[in-house]
């Protein structure tokens, strides 16, 4: 990629940002897309501010400086109905830094009626759950974000990825980052992201006339996953390892699995 400039690098699946925010490249535009509204409206939001530690403190002191478990929970259906209000304003990017700071495992994460239900991480030895140096980190945590995404022309949009123009998907001087829910097996289908989801991708990355990057596993649990390996060989696809073993989903509790997580590409990549 080396030199090129594209004319929009579009991340389909953009869940937290960490691709579109920090992917090496020149372009016109840098476009992150999700169907969940949360970051894309954040990250819409976050660049109009500076962060400080006062305006922190008041929201902080507003749920008794969080020092009983009973404070996040209040906290937490507060910020579900501002979310189900659609209300992003400056308060929201504040309290949704809090929130994750909080929570279990540190992600946000929905049930299937929309709602945040993550549980509290606990307070420990501790009367209150905010140091000075967490507070300080969500603070220069914010700012450094609004500041970064001041340095690339970016949008951040909110769509199902199979209503997005498949034009635009398919254009010669895009970039597509596709880092889509991994799916191999018929069985782990869900709602969400069904078998014709997966084979509407597919038949993206066979059709595009631009560079793509696409992310998923080969083979996990023994089976291997036919439908890209032959669009794979098909097409002659470059093939980047970057994991052998995962223990993330449902195989957590029975400990790590065996599986071939890889990067596929059209980019001739130097030697």
């Amino acid at each position: 990629m080396a030199g090129k400039v594209y004319d929009k690098v579009i991340d389909v699946f953009m869940g937290s940002g960490n691709l579109i925010l920090n992917v090496d490249c020149k372009a016109n535009k840098f476009i992150g897309n999700d169907k969940t509204r949360l970051i894309p409206k954040l990250y819409t939001e976050i660049p109009k501010y500076e962060y400080t530690l006062p305006e922190l403190e008041v929201i902080i002191n507003k749920f008794n400086r969080f020092s009983v478990k009973e404070d996040y929970y209040t906290f937490r259906d507060y910020w579900n109905k501002k979310y189900f209000a659609n209300i992003f304003d400056k308060d929201f990017v504040y309290e949704t830094s809090l929130l994750m700071k909080m929570c279990s495992n540190s992600m946000i994460r929905f049930n299937h009626e929309g709602v945040f239900n993550q549980g509290f991480r606990g307070l420990g030895n501790s009367t209150e759950f905010f140091a000075d140096s967490m507070k300080k980190l969500c603070v220069d945590g914010l700012n450094n974000l609004a500041e970064r995404m001041q340095t690339k022309p970016f949008e951040f949009i909110i769509n199902d990825f199979m209503d997005l123009p498949r034009s635009e998907l398919c254009t010669e001087n895009n970039l597509l980052i596709l880092d889509p829910p991994y799916i191999l097996r018929q069985d782990m289908y869900s709602q969400d992201f069904s078998n014709n989801h997966d084979t509407y991708l597919l038949d993206i990355l066979n059709e595009t006339k631009g560079d793509f990057i696409y992310f998923n596993y080969l083979e996990r649990d023994g089976e291997s996953n036919s439908n890209l390996s032959t669009l794979v060989d098909k097409n002659k696809y470059y093939i980047i390892h970057i994991n052998s073993r995962t223990s993330s989903g449902q195989g957590r509790s029975k400990g790590s699995r065996e599986v071939e997580e890889v990067i596929i590409t059209n980019i001739v990549t130097s030697k």
